[in-house]
């Protein structure tokens, strides 16, 4: 009678071998399901620029970051105060008035500096590369 107990309390090794091999089966599907929905994703990531990754400057080898190096005067920052306008050009600090090199501060403004030399007039950009575009809407023709 006790070993009749013992068999009955004890699972049937055919039926555990059957329980593994379904979740062997299932592991394996849910893995092929996972590599082929998060695959396009991966490649898409390898497309997308870092946003904190250092500038390319930063890992040029020696004389490489001088042939990427503006020209030239540039402007760094603007300072507009109720009282006074400044700004920094190539690390000298000057206002409406002052002489940079032998041209002369005329005008700034919140995105530009302009100077005046005897080559004429040349404005100094904060944002170079940046363009401003005025957009205009098409109105429909029921509003």
């Amino acid at each position: 009678m006790v070993g009749n107990m013992m068999t009955i309390n004890q699972p049937a090794t055919g039926n555990r071998q059957q329980k593994d091999g379904a979740r062997q089966h299932f592991a394996v599907r849910c893995f092929v399901i996972f590599t082929f929905l998060f695959s396009p994703l991966a490649c898409a990531a390898e497309a997308l620029q870092d946003p904190t990754r250092p500038p390319a400057v930063l890992s040029m080898p020696q004389g490489g970051a001088e042939a990427l190096a503006p020209k030239g005067p540039q402007l760094q920052s603007v300072r507009i105060s109720t009282h006074q306008r400044s700004a920094i050009i190539s690390g000298q600090r000057v206002k409406v008035g002052d002489r940079f090199g032998d041209t002369k501060v005329v005008m700034i403004t919140e995105n530009e500096v302009v100077l005046k030399g005897s080559s004429g007039m040349q404005t100094l950009k904060l944002f170079p590369d940046v363009g401003k575009r005025i957009i205009m809407r098409r109105q429909h023709p029921e509003h």
